[in-house]
């Protein structure tokens, strides 16, 4: 699935929440949990190379 800057390459469910794993079009990989409910604060792990165009969106 394409968004704008972004593939996503997979997407899964896990005991704290769903897991998308996703590749911007700079070629980084990106890692985001969303935790289940209204308490958990989103996590993200990876980004932008500082050179991508797509850093800013």
């Amino acid at each position: 699935m394409n968004t704008d800057t972004n593939t996503i390459v997979s997407r899964h469910t896990t005991s704290n929440g769903v897991v998308v794993w996703r590749r911007c079009a700079c070629g980084r990989l990106q890692m985001a949990l969303i935790p289940y409910g209204t308490d958990g604060k989103p996590l993200a792990a990876g980004g932008h190379d500082i050179q991508c165009p797509h850093r800013d969106r």
